[in-house]
């Protein structure tokens, strides 16, 4: 969820701080719906939901309440979309403006966002930390009680098919197979090979943990360095077809997660079967 709200902070100041947002009406088409809430000290609270327009046609959600182990959705049927508009109509939630504080400070408290796209290229950009425009925690609660329909049916799988993950000279390969994980540990410069199977429970983990630690994302980072740090690299592919790959060094701001996948690879390949341990705080 964190990734989702770092995104709305984001996409709020590319389209600026103006006092309000283009005028819709019932005929725009929505293409894409962001809401999302959380702060505070509890690391799992608030909730993030996506609706979007994919490109062949049709509609994904993302629900992410709580505990993060996401559920998605993917059906043909739009309405939900109509339904979005209206209670963004009845609000009149276009007239938001981007971004909201209160009068005094706050320590420890929440922030919402709302992104909107248009087919039309309109689009709604809002949020605030600890405060909002009037009416606009019915309006939020209308939305979370229209999404629940959608909520309640099944999801789709979003099993994770294969990792890859490399820090220094070793590799650790993961592959799901029918009833079983096959991990390929690989050192280059030990020359280590070896091949153990594991329960299929470890590539759940492995999804949650990826949820917790935020860590669904693609990109390189490889700027000049001072001194010598290591490599580390990892790459996921997940049943839904979503696909995550990402390198850096031990100076990146991630590299304390690198702590959280050694940790779950090494109770993998002792088979220690300890779950929840691996949480990098």
């Amino acid at each position: 969820m964190l990734k989702t709200m770092v995104l709305m902070a984001s996409l709020l100041s590319l389209f600026g701080c103006s006092s309000g947002n283009t005028p819709v009406n019932e005929n725009d088409t929505i293409t894409h719906f962001s809401l999302s809430e959380g702060g505070g000290m509890n690391r799992f609270s608030g909730y993030s939901y996506i609706v979007e327009e994919t490109k062949e046609g049709k509609v994904h959600f993302i629900f992410d309440e709580g505990y993060p182990d996401e559920k998605e959705l993917m059906i043909d049927d739009h309405a939900v979309f109509d339904s979005l508009q209206a209670i963004i109509l009845k609000y009149k939630m276009y007239k938001y403006k981007s971004n909201y504080q209160p009068k005094f400070d706050v320590l420890d408290g929440t922030s919402w966002h709302l992104y909107v796209t248009y087919a039309s290229g309109k689009d709604i950009s809002a949020g605030g930390y600890m405060a909002g425009p009037d009416g606009y925690r019915a309006a939020i609660s209308e939305i979370i009680q229209c999404l629940q329909h959608w909520k309640d049916m099944p999801g789709v799988s979003n099993d994770v098919v294969s990792f890859i993950y490399e820090y220094g000279p070793e590799r650790y390969t993961m592959e799901r197979k029918d009833d079983h994980v096959v991990i390929t540990v690989d050192n280059e410069k030990t020359g280590e090979h070896q091949v153990i199977e594991r329960e299929l429970t470890v590539l759940d983990d492995l999804r949650v943990l990826f949820n917790i630690d935020r860590l669904k994302m693609n990109g390189t980072r490889s700027e000049n360095l001072d001194f010598e740090y290591t490599p580390w690299m990892y790459d996921i592919t997940y049943s839904n077809g979503m696909h995550y790959h990402y390198e850096s060094y031990d100076r990146d701001y991630k590299c304390g997660y690198t702590e959280s996948l050694q940790f779950f690879i090494s109770n993998c390949i002792e088979g220690k079967g300890e779950r929840d341990h691996y949480i990098y705080y």
